[in-house]
């Protein structure tokens, strides 16, 4: 027998690699999401929900044009009024689910993942091992509005006026430091996960049985 085959083979660890141990004591073996992957899923479901808010308006449009020659025919007046007050609250309404209830949805389901992070083949985990809980997913998707559309907002606003003075570059890098917080921590985690206990890791590849 050689040295090389009395030898047993090491496998190169990664990193991204990381030991989870339930609560029932099982370490099960983890891979941290790169940081390209979650950006490009953010990307990926952004637009998704840009294109449902889109499509969702047109139709909502198309319905107000239907319903306002309908109800002109019928020389409705006030009627008329009180289906375009219903459509633009059915409207808001959609708008707000779109921005709030889509992350929500998907990752409080049994994958634990939006659109985009399927796509990209990435999920939601609880760093305790554990499983992901409603307080978890809203918390790290509350902070989502501070890290990431509170400063944009703040920015497009500054933009639109000319003048991006003192709370333009405080918006810029405030934008700057909660985008660049996944560089300054070994588990990439952004501020949300950092508060809500979770972080995001690759889907594990299910191998066939012989």
């Amino acid at each position: 027998m050689t040295a090389a085959t009395a030898t047993p083979t090491r496998l190169m660890r990664s990193d991204r690699d990381r030991t989870m141990v339930t609560p029932e004591g099982i370490a099960l073996p983890l891979t941290i999401a790169r940081r390209g992957a979650r950006a490009g899923a953010l990307i990926l479901d952004l637009v998704i929900i840009g294109l449902a808010m889109i499509g969702t308006t047109l139709a909502l449009i198309a319905i107000a044009g239907g319903t306002l020659g309908v109800l002109a025919k019928a020389e409705e007046a006030s009627a008329t009024g009180h289906a375009l007050q219903f459509l633009f609250i059915v409207w808001m309404a959609a708008m707000f689910l779109f921005k709030n209830a889509y992350f929500l949805f998907f990752e409080l389901g049994p994958r634990g993942a939006t659109l985009g992070k399927r796509i990209t083949g990435i999920r939601i985990a609880a760093r305790s091992g554990g499983r992901l809980t409603a307080e978890m997913v809203i918390a790290r998707n509350l902070l989502r509005d501070i890290e990431l559309f509170l400063p944009v907002s703040f920015l497009s606003s500054a933009g639109n006026d000319g003048d991006m003075g003192a709370a333009g570059i405080a918006a810029t890098a405030w934008f700057l430091i909660f985008m660049l917080f996944p560089f300054f921590n070994r588990d990439r985690l952004r501020a949300g996960d950092l508060v809500a206990g979770s972080w995001v890791v690759e889907v594990q590849k299910r191998r066939l049985e012989r």
